[in-house]
């Protein structure tokens, strides 16, 4: 039977009224609780208590409260039993067991199996007070809160249901179908679904790790900030910055300010600013930028860097590429994906430590692995080469050289290199000087070859053949062997020409001094001999198979012939000396490089020796 409560209220009243024999005094509107339904009604302690039992309705404004059992004192005081309800509008709604509610400060204290809702957002604890003046909910026992997929627990926590944010303090922890997230202070902001880190994160998920103090994540666009000592982690990779902003949809992390990148034992990445597209595992470092992987360094102002394929552009600045033992710096450096072969540009010099070379261009491929090296242009189209023999600077100049790094090493256990030059080889040296159309060289037996038209100097001594290997012995030159239509011409004067010639010639020296020449096949020998104050005593041409000849101060001491030898000595003044001529002979001055210019300078055109058309009679 249900009962109707408010005349039995006002009887009540009248009642105790007059028993008293006393008229209560007209007070002040007060904060109370209207009792709008219940099954049954107890007064207790003289009617200060109204005890209510089965579906039990009351209500306070727009505030609205449900239970099973609930005893009302003064009508302000409310202690609310099992299946307890409280609805606040049309949005909010709050579940317990039990509830301690007071009308004039509107505070409401949630006990056993509490849910606050409002949308699709719910609250769950088993201690909850929550302000219905400022719609504020906070526990300290524990809870959760679940926003769609995303749910957010903790041990305390502050939800301010109207502004829809909520405070999670100590032992957070966040779960959502792409993440999980553990914190020590964060705000959760529902209506635009957005996580503010006030304290340490942690967020993991499938793929990654990343550590923050401060930032902010968006669920609904799965984009973040992390700020304060942010850190990532993914495998064995590690990023740090100053501040991480992550792009969820396109894969892309942004480390700002002191930003750094680390993978396995070797890899290494720095710079102002770094752009990480994760699916495509590629890096764009900006700022006093630098790579490190397992055989090479890299450094410019800008890096576009392929993890995957260790391949990069850099720009900026000066870039440099260090991969011991070679160093290299330019304008801008580049990988090829499709040739494997990094490319260099704009005022290029190059490093080989090991064997001490420097070259410098305009215009450079080169494969790290293997040391290669091809430099091309520069000064006047020229790639120039500088190596120090002996405390002594040696110069080349060509339109390209060529650099192989061999994995083999020699008897010092240094490494072994290969060095090309092509075309228009030129070698200046204090004691040594040459041209060739081409040259080849290694570290491993020290034996420099020029190819085709070569000519090589040593002090007053001009040496010529189809190819010139040139044998260099702790760092100096040590014997030059000419092969076929070789010629060796010295003079200590420069006017007249001690010739020798033949199929082969082993030319051996002392310092910058030639020594002795050993003349193989068709031998054949114009010298002038000289009495010891150095005076000229007469010229002698001779021939023969076989002959070794020893100089002296560019002069020639003696001769051993090998074979029976045919020729005589006639006096000074009884030949035509600009007739003295072996074939083949030509003195080339002209050619040899003085100055460092003079290897980049463009060749004058010599005059042939004998004229091809014939000039006009007239």
């Amino acid at each position: 039977m249900k009962l109707t409560v408010y005349p039995i209220i006002f009887c009540l009243w009248a009642l105790f009224g007059t028993a008293f024999g006393q008229t209560r005094p007209v007070q002040a509107e007060r904060e109370v609780v209207s009792i709008d339904h219940a099954n049954e009604l107890l007064l207790l302690r003289q009617g200060s208590v109204q005890r209510l039992i089965g579906e039990v309705e009351l209500s306070q404004d727009s505030i609205f409260m449900y239970c099973d059992s609930a005893e009302l004192v003064r009508e302000v005081q409310l202690y609310a039993y099992d299946n307890v309800t409280i609805q606040q509008g049309d949005s909010i709604a709050a579940f317990s067991e039990f509830l301690d509610y007071n009308a004039e400060t509107l505070l409401a204290k949630l006990r056993t199996d509490v849910v606050l809702k409002r949308g699709e957002t719910e609250l769950f604890t088993d201690e909850l007070e929550y302000d219905l003046s400022t719609k504020l909910a906070t526990y300290h026992t524990g809870g959760r809160v679940t926003n769609g997929t995303t749910e957010l627990s903790s041990t305390h926590a502050y939800y301010y249901a109207d502004a829809r944010n909520v405070y999670f303090r100590d032992s957070v922890v966040v779960v959502d179908d792409r993440f999980e997230m553990r914190a020590d202070t964060l705000r959760y902001d529902l209506g635009n679904e957005i996580v503010y880190f006030l304290g340490p994160t942690v967020i993991r998920s499938d793929t990654h790790t990343i550590y923050c103090e401060a930032g902010y994540y968006d669920v609904a666009l799965d984009q973040a900030v992390f700020r304060k000592n942010a850190q990532y982690r993914s495998g064995d990779r590690l990023a740090a910055a100053d501040s991480i902003r992550y792009l969820g949809r396109d894969e892309l992390y942004v480390l700002q300010g002191d930003a750094y990148v680390a993978e396995g034992e070797f890899q290494r990445a720095t710079a102002d600013r770094i752009n990480y597209f994760r699916a495509r595992d590629r890096y764009q470092l900006e700022g006093n930028a630098m790579v490190v992987d397992s055989a090479q360094t890299i450094r410019g102002d800008t890096i576009d860097y392929n993890a995957a394929t260790e391949s990069y552009a850099v720009s900026g600045g000066r870039p440099e590429v260090s991969n011991p033992p070679m160093l290299m710096v330019a304008d801008r450096m580049y990988s090829d994906d499709e040739t494997g072969l990094g490319r260099a540009s704009g005022n290029i010099i190059w490093r080989d430590t090991s064997a001490d070379l420097r070259i410098e261009a305009e215009q450079a491929d080169y494969r790290r692995e293997t040391g290669y090296l091809k430099a091309y242009g520069g000064r006047s189209g020229r790639a120039l080469l500088t190596s120090v023999l002996d405390q002594d600077t040696l110069y080349m100049a060509a339109d390209t050289l060529l650099s192989v790094r061999s994995t083999e090493t020699d008897a010092a256990g240094d490494t072994i290199r290969y060095l090309s030059a092509y075309h228009d080889v030129r070698i200046l040296k204090t004691d040594l000087q040459a041209v060739a159309d081409s040259l080849g060289f290694n570290t491993v037996d020290s034996v420099l070859t020029l190819y085709q038209n070569p000519i090589l100097w040593q002090d007053t001594s001009q040496l010529t053949a189809d190819t010139i290997d040139l044998y260099l012995k702790n760092d100096q030159p040590d014997r030059v062997l000419l092969r076929r239509n070789a010629m060796v011409i010295t003079s200590p004067d420069l006017v007249f020409f001690n010739q020798v010639k033949g199929k082969e010639i082993v030319a051996h020296f002392d310092s910058s001094q030639l020594k002795r020449t050993e003349v193989k096949g068709n031998a054949e020998a114009i010298y002038y001999a000289q009495d010891e104050s150095g005076g000229y005593i007469g010229v002698n041409k001779t021939a023969c198979s076989a002959m070794v000849l020893f100089f002296r101060e560019g002069g020639v001491q003696r001769i051993k012939f090998l074979s029976a030898p045919s020729g005589r000595l006639d006096p000074m003044d009884a030949v035509d000396h600009q007739g003295m001529r072996l074939d083949g002979f030509r003195w080339e001055a002209e050619r040899k490089p003085l100055t460092l210019d003079d290897l980049f300078i463009t060749r004058r055109s010599i005059p042939p020796d004998v004229l091809l058309v014939a000039p006009n009679a007239d």
